[in-house]
């Protein structure tokens, strides 16, 4: 295809799709100009600038660049749904009017990559404000996504069902580049509870109450505090388990709302997401970030008991597991480390799952049952290796430990 000049294209009517395209790509070569200025300016005050000043700068330029690529990856889109009403209004998920088989219906937004990014310490700063919540502007959708199906039907409406689907399934896709994305090591088992935590009632219900949004609800009376009163005195009342469910719901039909109700919707519904789910995974987020034991020892790693007795040096790897970095930095003829459970497991509040609670151990060189540290997990593997983990970060206790194997190796190695 020959080149044309700028000046040529801008000829273009004003209503034709191809100058919308330009203004966006032109906001995005702007705002990528104006960051590669700024990590520039950046490299003039230090010739290796900090992690936290670069992605300090990455973010002060994000609210530029993530809009201008986001609507620029839905210009397709949007001329596709033109013929079809309202470029605005993406998909309507419901509607009283029957399609068939053969009728055309315009497509769902989906996330861009460049939008479910990872999330960093910076992301938790906050992690105890909620963020607003992002506006449905389709007002047939926001009366939609809170009205229940029992009080829709006797008047003729939408209601959230639909809604509360198809916002259970963005849920799932978000929630699972999210935890893909920050947590590399994770095994799958581990990534789907990270997932349940983020979409289970419990976890939708509590934002649901936090924001007002069962405030603003159209639900049956059972369903309101108190329920429904009765002649008799008796009523009927919704269990803590059927509301937690509704609210649950609500929030799944309010995202749904939120990303179908315009063309920026899914942009701002995912920004919202990442932030408020930073809160509930505040914890896992923060240790993903620490330094690796392995790198903090890596000058320590040397020295260690091999088979008879013999003093060995291994490489220090990043792989390397807490017992075993453990076990190199302290460890050496006539020391032994042990690993002990510490009373019945309990239940973890988040999974429901056996929580283990593991000690760490130090015998030898005139130390009897020290004390290393404390460590829980779902498992007895990873409630050790947490105690090995807790054991290396008291740094006074390593250092004194690390003079008494230095003693014991000074003495080996006398002729």
């Amino acid at each position: 295809m020959p080149k044309r000049p700028f000046d040529e294209l801008s000829a273009v009517p004003p209503q034709s799709r191809y100058l919308s395209a330009l203004e966006h790509a032109d906001a995005l070569l702007k705002a990528a100009q104006s960051l590669k200025q700024d990590l520039e300016r950046l490299g003039k005050y230090s010739d290796s600038p900090s992690y936290e000043n670069i992605l300090a700068t990455l973010k002060l330029h994000n609210a530029q660049i993530l809009p201008a690529a986001q609507i620029l990856s839905q210009d397709e889109t949007i001329s596709l749904n033109k013929e079809q009403g309202n470029p605005h209004k993406i998909q309507r998920v419901d509607t009283k009017q029957k399609h068939s088989n053969s009728d055309t219906q315009p497509g769902l937004p989906t996330p861009h990559p460049a939008l479910l990014t990872k999330w960093t310490p910076q992301d938790t700063v906050d992690a105890d404000v909620l963020p607003p919540l992002p506006p449905v502007l389709d007002p047939v959708l926001e009366k939609a996504a809170r009205t229940h199906s029992g009080i829709a039907s006797g008047l003729g409406e939408m209601n959230y069902e639909r809604l509360e689907w198809i916002g259970d399934a963005y849920l799932y896709l978000i929630s699972s580049a999210f935890i893909y994305q920050t947590f590399p090591n994770l095994p799958a088992g581990r990534c789907a509870q990270l997932r349940e935590r983020l979409v289970k009632n419990e976890t939708l219900s509590e934002f649901t109450l936090r924001y007002n949004i069962d405030k603003r609800a159209r639900l049956p009376t059972e369903f309101q505090p108190g329920g429904r009163p009765s002649q008799n005195g008796g009523g009927t009342s919704a269990s803590k388990k059927e509301r937690k469910k509704i609210l649950g719901d609500l929030l799944e039909a309010y995202t749904a709302a939120a990303i179908l109700g315009d063309t920026d919707g899914l942009l701002r519904v995912v920004t919202w997401l990442k932030s408020i789910w930073a809160i509930t995974l505040k914890r896992e987020i923060r240790d993903e970030y620490k330094k690796p034991v392995a790198q903090i020892y890596s000058k320590h790693i040397s020295g260690a008991q091999g088979p008879g007795n013999d003093i060995v040096t291994r490489p220090a790897g990043n792989n390397m597991g807490s017992k075993a970095v453990l076990v190199q930095v302290i460890g050496t003829k006539g020391v032994t480390i042990s690993y002990r459970d510490e009373g019945e497991p309990k239940r973890d509040k988040n999974t429901g799952l056996p929580w283990f609670t593991v000690g760490a151990y130090y015998d030898g060189l005139g130390e009897t049952n020290l004390s290393l540290g404390y460590g829980s997990g779902i498992s007895k593997k990873e409630a050790g290796e947490k105690a090995a983990t807790k054991a290396l970060e008291n740094k006074k206790l390593i250092k004194r430990l690390q003079k008494l194997k230095e003693d014991v190796l000074a003495t080996i190695r006398k002729p």
